[in-house]
């Protein structure tokens, strides 16, 4: 599994731990930045575009996903 693989894993088993994010589920940015450092500094010492690739494709996946999430709950208020 590469650093970037573990990086997104790991995230994503942080965010799992949530039920909710409440009103400002930006709040919850710093935190698991800091409980990511690890993982961050590491990815961030390899100059490997595969990794880099790997950030940019999830991060498009997420705003993917935010956006279907988005236009579910348009829908479902008509």
């Amino acid at each position: 599994m590469s650093k970037a693989s573990r990086l997104i894993k790991k995230l994503d088993k942080l965010l799992n731990c949530y039920d909710s994010f409440g009103e400002e589920p930006d709040l919850f940015v710093d935190d698991l930045l800091s409980r990511l450092d690890e993982r961050i500094q590491d990815l961030q010492a390899s100059q490997k575009a595969a990794l880099w690739k790997t950030i940019y494709v999830e991060r498009d996946r997420a705003r993917v996903k935010q956006e279907v999430l988005n236009r579910v709950m348009a829908r479902s208020s008509q």
